[in-house]
């Protein structure tokens, strides 16, 4: 077994917040198999531009399908039922969505601190952005204050107020990096290598396998395929008898 997972992502795509929770989910599992993954962020309104790509809700019976139906599924599924984009319209994304700046102090963090934190720091602004109460961390001041307010080592559940992450200093740090050059070059490269690969959309996923074979997996729902090709042991969806039998309605 073995193999490598490079996983692209933005903050303001709930899809991605979904794979990204099944990921960290099971990070320790895919390391005990020797499978090591890497958290890139990438600005996926730029990606779907030029990749040709449509924005899925602005197409009014998918907009209904979604709200109605796939999101609230896919919510429970995953575990983050309250999760909602900023007063429950998916069209405010178009606004709050531009997530470059805290996309860059992601990329900051990376640099300045060990990849646990990292992987944390994704956890909570993931959090910030989509559950209540929803944060425009897209602006300096909101995300300024959700990085200090972070608790420390959040792991997604209700957090402690005695411990925090990041000193003011330290926060102060990864603001200053996230406006450098180099960090903006950084998050465009990122974005670029993905759109060299094909990706189209978040989360995109290419991942390398025991053998050396790298192939691209796209969505929330393709993990039992990515395990498949990773040549994981994991429990198939399978439909499960009843408790007991049930009379035939005559």
């Amino acid at each position: 077994m073995g193999g490598h997972i490079d996983f692209y992502t933005d903050l303001n795509s709930i899809y991605g917040y979904f794979g990204f929770t099944h990921v960290l989910k099971h990070i320790e599992a895919l390391r005990s198999h020797g499978v090591e993954v890497d958290f890139h962020p990438i600005y996926l309104p730029d990606l779907q531009q030029r990749s040709g790509n449509r924005v899925i809700w602005t197409v009014k019976a998918r907009q209904h399908w979604l709200e109605k139906y796939e999101l609230p599924r896919s919510k429970r599924d995953f575990g983050v039922r309250d999760a909602n984009p900023p007063d429950g319209d998916l069209n405010n994304l178009f606004e709050v969505g531009q997530t470059q700046l805290p996309l860059r102090a992601l990329l900051a963090v990376k640099k300045l601190h060990p990849q646990q934190v990292y992987n944390s720091v994704w956890n909570w602004l993931y959090h910030c952005f989509w559950m209540p109460p929803q944060q425009r961390i897209k602006d300096e001041a909101p995300l300024r204050e959700a990085l200090i307010a972070m608790a420390l080592n959040f792991s997604g559940s209700v957090q402690s107020t005695e411990s925090r992450q990041f000193s003011s200093d330290e926060v102060d740090n990864i603001m200053s990096l996230a406006k450098e050059r180099e960090t903006k070059d950084e998050l465009r490269k990122n974005t670029d290598e993905a759109l060299r690969q094909g990706g189209f959309g978040a989360p995109w996923m290419m991942v390398r396998n025991s053998a050396g074979v790298v192939e691209p997996f796209f969505g929330s729902d393709r993990f039992a395929q990515m395990y498949e090709f990773l040549g994981l042991p994991y429990s198939p969806l399978e439909l499960l008898p009843p408790p007991s039998p049930v009379k035939p309605n005559l």
